[in-house]
């Protein structure tokens, strides 16, 4: 057979069709749906870019009864009846709200361009009751109930979290809007919502007939992505010529063979699991690696979701160096916009992804869980290489010029043991940072510098044990040099009302001094030298927000 061409724009599944384009068969998925666990209402959560709209698309068409563009698909092999029913299909991204009543009048213009395209005249005066009335109509004059799909269900709140009356205002008319279609469950044949997050989630986490939430079930785990079974199904008569053109570029040894170059791919785009027995490879970073012919981070750099950027500026170190473990499924799936967690956050928006689970009944620590918990991981390799650097500039926003020249000076200065240059770099940086909220302890400038030096393309380690207990962080330069770090932090008191130098100068001399002892009692340098690297150890102290001085330690 010719091989099919691949399609890098956001085309409907008609379009795919009509033009012959690569198509992921995903219609036993939505047979199930429909026939087997026969769902009324579902919702479904997944990150970006990852092919929800599509699915809409695909489920828009068959219950149009286009039987003719699923030939050849596993539904059309299936006892499905094609039987055609009215879709309502909304698209909830609208960008340019400035007021609740921009969405209430953008909801009731749509409801009566559908009623019109029907045939069908309404005399509610609401959006939650033209709903209503549009339902029962098209049931009358149809005799079947109607379908709605919901893509990007979020949007009018995520757009909007920089201005958090109007994201309320916004989830108020989407829970009158969605309350609408539970009251009206007799005339809806079947009902799916997508969207990235859970904190939009009013109506449909309470009251009577509550949507289906198949997110994190595992009958549904590769119903948006690409499993590796799909990678070898539809994309293994590409690897030949993908093959030749990354060994003739120098991006895989000459001697690879099919089994090694499929390692490479699960190891940059596989890796997200929505707790199903296989993980899931992005379906955006595997269409362009094969149109590319070359690894890279796709996925990361088309995009960012808009409220996570808001997110992680309002508590940045929440979002750079999150705390993986111990999540139950309750704080998962909690929708609360008054106390939105950072990892859930970055889970729905496909920053982490489900390490392992404990299931209820199971001990964790001391205690037995009541409900089921959770441990998170980043994915793959393009989302760890994106990640911290990526949120450290959202949430810092550092001067872009200074940060270039800082990450091509800064290892140098460690590796010259250039105390001057350290000093005023380190100084430099943490004036150029922009950050809101100052948290003046050790541990935040703990996290503040690892971030900021992963951020610059540093290797760093974070805590490394030695004998006789563990460093705040270990910087990788140059392979075989560990550059063991020790931050210690002078606290400014409220009434000092002017800069004492003197006084400056003995606390951060002391604090330098406490670092430095402390490098050497309890030896951070020993497994480094044991396994035959360089070791350059520096204790840095920090007093106030950016005053810093440094020593390089010899022992």
């Amino acid at each position: 057979m010719k091989q099919k061409k691949l399609s890098l724009s956001d085309r409907t599944f008609r379009e795919i069709i009509k033009r012959n384009v690569l198509y992921v068969d995903k219609t036993e998925y939505i047979f199930r749906m429909l026939n087997v666990d026969d769902f009324n209402c579902c919702f479904l959560s997944r990150p970006r870019r990852f092919g929800k709209t599509l699915l809409l698309s695909t489920i828009q068409e068959l219950f149009q009864g286009n039987r003719e563009f699923f030939n050849g698909l596993w539904i059309d092999q299936s006892d499905y009846d094609f039987e055609k029913h009215p879709v309502l299909k909304f698209t909830m991204s609208y960008a340019k709200l400035k007021t609740p009543d921009d969405l209430a009048d953008r909801l009731e213009f749509k409801l009566m361009e559908m009623a019109e395209d029907n045939g069908i005249r309404l005399t509610a005066d609401s959006y939650d009751e033209m709903l209503g009335q549009l339902l029962k109509r098209m049931y009358g004059k149809h005799g079947v109930p109607a379908v709605i799909l919901v893509d990007e269900y979020d949007s009018p709140v995520t757009t909007h979290m920089s201005n958090r009356e109007l994201a309320k205002s916004n989830r108020d008319i989407l829970h009158g809007f969605y309350q609408a279609m539970k009251t009206n469950i007799e005339y809806i044949r079947f009902a799916l919502v997508t969207g990235i997050t859970r904190f939009a989630m009013t109506s449909l986490d309470s009251g009577p007939n509550n949507f289906r939430d198949i997110s994190l079930n595992p009958e549904y785990a590769g119903i948006c992505g690409i499993t590796p079974d799909e990678l070898d199904t539809y994309f293994k008569d590409r690897f030949p010529d993908t093959l030749e053109k990354l060994k003739d570029r120098g991006s895989i040894h000459r001697d690879a063979d099919y089994k090694e170059l499929t390692a490479k791919i699960l190891e940059w785009y596989d890796g997200y699991n929505w707790l199903g027995s296989e993980n899931i490879l992005n379906p955006y970073s595997i269409f362009t690696f094969f149109f590319l012919n070359e690894f890279d981070t796709y996925w990361p750099l088309s995009g960012k979701p808009s409220h996570l950027t808001v997110l992680a500026r309002e508590n940045p170190l929440d979002y750079i160096q999150p705390n993986l473990d111990g999540y139950t499924s309750y704080e998962i799936r909690k929708s609360a916009l008054s106390s939105i967690k950072a990892v859930p956050i970055l889970f729905h928006c496909g920053y982490l992804t489900i390490k392992n689970q404990i299931p209820a009944g199971k001990v964790l620590s001391t205690d037995i869980t009541d409900v089921r918990t959770f441990s998170f991981r980043t994915p793959n390799k393009e989302v760890e290489l994106d990640f911290k650097a990526s949120l450290f500039q959202d949430a810092f926003d550092p001067d872009d010029i200074f940060f270039s020249e800082f990450s091509k000076k800064f290892p140098t200065a460690l590796l010259d043991t250039n105390t001057v240059d350290t000093v005023n770099l380190l100084q430099d940086l943490l004036s150029a940072i922009a950050y809101e909220q100052h948290d003046p302890s050790e541990k935040h400038y703990h996290a503040v510098l690892q971030a900021a030096f992963i951020a610059t393309g540093l290797e760093v380690l974070g805590q490394t044990h030695s004998s006789r207990g563990k460093s705040d962080m270990s910087v990788i330069i140059k392979n075989r040099v560990r550059v063991v770090i020790e931050v210690k932090y002078c606290k400014i008191e409220s009434n000092d009302s002017k800069v004492d130098k003197t006084r400056e100068e003995k606390e951060l001399s002391a604090a330098l001094d406490e670092a430095a002892a402390q490098i050497k009692g309890k030896d951070y340098a020993a497994p480094f030298r044991a396994a035959g690297c360089k070791v350059i150890c520096l204790a840095l102290a920090v007093r106030g927000r950016d005053k810093v001085a440094a020593r390089f330690v010899e022992y």
